[in-house]
């Protein structure tokens, strides 16, 4: 009797890299997708447009602050955003005491300093520079929002000075 062999063969197939890395890059593409999603999603539960919170900002002259300023929530949005702060996005420091501000830029080069006026009523806050600058007198107004463990977000309400928009829209951390 003869007896049967059993052969096993080997298999010389390898699994295709090239697929691989596909499937890979689209597994991170739709994580991705996912999580911008939800970033930008989170801006919708606010609920509030530019155009009403643009509605409750009170310009208020520069001979009527003194009375302004005893205003309750006014004096704890002030006191909330005094000392100095950093910008996540470049380092650049933002002092602010009292109604002044001061903005130092980090670059080695040419760094630049920058003084101005800031005004808070409630969370709006309307920064105004008074030194030579790009952005002139121009004001801007943003919301802000105190995060976690003293940090502050500047969400822009309406400001034409696009280099003032793109510093504010950093989180910043006090330092």
């Amino acid at each position: 009797m003869a007896k049967g062999r059993n052969i096993k063969r080997k298999s010389n197939k390898k699994p295709n890299s090239f697929l691989i890395f596909i499937v890979v890059v689209i597994v991170l593409a739709l994580v991705s997708f996912g999580i911008s999603y939800l970033v930008l999603d989170k801006d919708k539960e606010t609920g509030k447009t530019a155009a009403d919170v643009e509605e409750s900002i009170v310009v208020i002259p520069n001979d009527k602050q003194g009375d302004h300023a005893s205003d309750k929530e006014t004096l704890v949005g002030m006191a909330q955003l005094a000392g100095t702060w950093v910008s996540n996005y470049d380092g650049t420091m933002l002092t602010i005491q009292g109604s002044t501000c001061v903005l130092e830029s980090p670059a080695v080069d040419s760094p630049e300093k920058v003084s101005g006026t800031i005004m808070v009523n409630k969370s709006i806050v309307t920064f105004v520079f008074t030194d030579k600058h790009s952005c002139g007198s121009t004001e801007g107004h943003y919301e802000y929002q105190m995060e976690g463990d003293g940090g502050v977000f500047f969400r822009k309400i309406k400001d034409d000075c696009k280099m003032r928009t793109e510093l504010m829209s950093a989180s910043w951390f006090r330092l």
